[in-house]
């Protein structure tokens, strides 16, 4: 072979390798003699039995079966090389060329090394499969919304009827707590399932601890027993999205259940902590810290893993387990928040993750402030459209808003409600729209709406969102609620608009 060819051919990273229709070997660059734990120059001319490694891969790639009438062909191929040295298969693509030359049979081999494209596979995979899981967690939060944002209102309802018994009233205020209960924990999914950009703002982890400690009770095995233990001061605020805060925990605490097969326990604590320039070394900063720490007492890492954890596609778990990527995910949600992440581990005596997150400069969290009405100025003679293609919930909104002294006309979507404000624009003062219904969304609706009467006064509502999308933030003399909510709250929002006009 000329030599410039054959230099080129051995600077190239995938294994090049030949043999004729005697089962010689005519060819290997150095790429394909690191594969198979050879020197190339000392196998060439020699038959492919004498080595058994060269001699499988041919044989699963049928390299020896030359193409019919000697007709040159091509062929591209997926097999598993076996590792010199040892250890797991290496998955290889093949591209197999039969050709002719001088009247003489030749087959050659370009294989390639696909073992970080079958990563990224599976990571896109368990990528989609997460987004779908999202997306089904989304659809029926909205649709159990709908449902809860009935019975509290069903409830509050009765209670407040002149015709309720009192003897009764003790029993509606459990089941009324116990609703409330269910929308808490649909909110909770909610948080850990959003896929949209991170809100952030002043937390108090100490709330987030004890939402995941409750998820994490009722859904893991009751034989790793998860506790948390209390601050010993006020938790100082930190600056964060509470749902990728959530989601960081649980991915701590799934990675500590794997490491108690046979059960243990799993701890959650927060604490302040405070670092002077001098105790700066790795990731670790200077300056006022939350420290969130997940303990197991499973099987612990050794050096050599603990000095890995960290990196994308690293796992120590079955393959079909996952890609590897969890703990890098949650790395870097953590490394997003200006934070960092260190853990402490010993074979037999589990280990310890602990995130670091700075001190918010805020004083308290915000949270949006209720408009302030007395009960006695929630009535209305309002004509409001109640839009809404769950049945139920349009029933119970009109109960509510009809008991006040309103009067309610009803849309079944966004084209049925389009075209009820377009008959009657002048007289309906306000639209309570739902936003996710088929035809027309609740925001395409208002916006065609809007369209009749840029000064319309509406109230969109979701069983599905966290907040209000940017867009209604744009929107003059629109309101957001979230479902499930009280009926005062409805009323409020309801009269407040009313009175901007």
């Amino acid at each position: 072979m000329d030599v410039c060819l054959e230099t080129v051919l051995d600077s190239i990273e995938d294994a090049i390798l030949s043999i004729d229709d005697g089962a010689a070997i005519l060819f290997l660059n150095d790429a394909a003699g690191r594969l198979f734990g050879c020197v190339p120059s000392h196998v060439i001319g020699q038959p492919v039995s004498r080595y058994p490694r060269i001699s499988e891969a041919v044989g699963q790639l049928r390299m020896d079966e030359m193409s019919a009438a000697g007709q040159p062909a091509k062929s591209i191929r997926r097999f598993s090389c076996p590792r010199f040295g040892g250890g797991d298969p290496v998955p290889m693509e093949a591209t197999v060329s039969h050709s002719i030359v001088e009247g003489r049979k030749l087959v050659t081999a370009v294989l390639r090394d696909v073992t970080f494209q079958q990563q990224m596979e599976r990571a896109v995979y368990e990528a989609r499969k997460t987004q779908a899981l999202g997306s089904l967690a989304s659809g029926i939060a909205h649709d159990f919304n709908n449902v809860l944002a009935a019975v509290l209102s069903q409830i509050d309802l009765a209670m407040y009827s002149p015709e309720f018994p009192p003897s009764l009233r003790e029993h509606l205020v459990h089941a009324q707590t116990s609703a409330r209960r269910g929308a808490e924990l649909v909110s909770k999914l909610q948080a850990f399932s959003r896929q949209n950009k991170p809100v952030l703002g002043p937390l108090d982890l100490s709330d987030v601890v004890e939402q995941i400690v409750f998820m994490l009770r009722r859904s893991i095995d009751p034989k790793v027993v998860v506790q948390s233990a209390k601050p010993a001061e006020k938790l100082w605020l930190v600056t964060a999205d509470s749902g990728q805060i959530m989601q960081a925990l649980l991915n701590l605490g799934i990675n500590a259940r794997d490491a108690m097969p046979k059960g243990g326990m799993l701890s959650f604590s927060a604490e302040n902590v405070r670092f002077t320039s001098d105790e700066v070394q790795g990731s670790r900063k200077a300056g006022d810290f939350v420290r969130l720490s997940v303990r197991d007492t499973g099987l612990g890492m050794p050096p050599d893993v603990v000095s890995r954890i960290f990196e994308p596609y690293f796992t120590t778990k079955d393959q079909s387990r996952g890609p590897g990527l969890g703990l890098s995910i949650t790395a870097a949600m953590v490394a997003e928040h200006s934070g960092w992440m260190e853990v402490e581990s010993q074979l037999g005596r589990g280990s310890v993750f602990s995130i670091y997150l700075p001190r918010s400069q805020d004083a308290v969290p915000k949270r949006a402030a209720a408009p302030v009405l007395e009960t006695n100025a929630l009535e209305g003679k309002e004509q409001i459209l109640v839009v809404d293609d769950e049945e139920l919930v349009r029933m119970v909104t009109k109960a509510v808003l009809a008991y006040r002294g309103y009067r309610v006309i009803e849309a079944v979507d966004g084209e049925d409600a389009v075209a009820k404000y377009s008959a009657d624009s002048a007289n309906i003062g306000l639209v309570l729209m739902d936003l996710h219904m088929p035809k027309l969304n609740g925001h395409e609706a208002l916006v065609r709406i809007r369209e009749i009467n840029p000064g319309v006064r509406a109230i969109l509502l979701s069983g599905g969102l966290q907040e209000a999308d940017g867009r209604l933030a744009e929107m003059e003399h629109v309101a957001f609620l979230q479902k499930p909510f009280e009926n005062q709250e409805l009323l409020r929002v309801v009269r407040q608009l009313l009175d901007s006009i």
